[in-house]
């Protein structure tokens, strides 16, 4: 049997708000608006020394070696996103990130756990166009980043994890 290799990872989970809706509505253009979103997101992640592990539709999941460098890449992805979303011909998309850091296990190219799973249940409870981290990520970053605020969401019950994740 094979040893499971294990190692700590800060993880970024993120999608787009209502991305069914809107391929619904219109699917050629909201496409062609993800495709432009994923370039500008992928490009990002790649800047702060992110690896993408996995996407599935409007989903992305990337991995980083230090919580900071994980923070820094979703503010400056919201940020570029908000500008994009500004110009007047384009149909504005909305991404929901979130950030934990943990322990996960490796398999190939993969990566599974709770670091993961925490992370893609924060993306889901943040709020479009926001960044939901969680405490452990909080206490990692939060002297390094003085120009970035932080509010308390406190303790919340995430779908399928057993004990209340602490958020900001």
């Amino acid at each position: 049997m094979l040893a499971i290799q294990r190692k700590l990872a800060a993880i970024l989970a993120a999608d787009i708000y209502q991305f069914s809706k809107q391929m619904g509505e219109d699917e050629t253009g909201t496409l062609a608006n993800l495709r432009a979103c994923r370039q500008i997101v992928d490009g990002i992640i790649a800047e702060h020394h992110g690896r993408i592990f996995g996407t599935a539709g409007d989903s992305v999941v990337a991995e980083f070696a230090s919580a900071v460098s994980a923070v820094l890449c979703a503010v400056e992805c919201q940020r570029a996103i908000a500008q994009r979303n500004a110009q007047s011909d384009v149909k504005p998309l909305l991404f929901r990130i979130g950030i934990n850091i943990g322990d996960v296990i490796v398999e190939g190219d993969n990566l599974y756990g709770d670091g993961v799973n925490v992370a893609a249940r924060l993306e889901a409870i943040a709020a479009p166009g926001s960044i939901c981290v969680s405490a452990k990520v909080y206490e990692e970053v939060r002297r390094k980043m003085a120009d970035i605020s932080f509010v308390d969401g406190g303790a919340q019950k995430l779908k399928n994890i057993e004990d209340p994740v602490a958020i900001y």
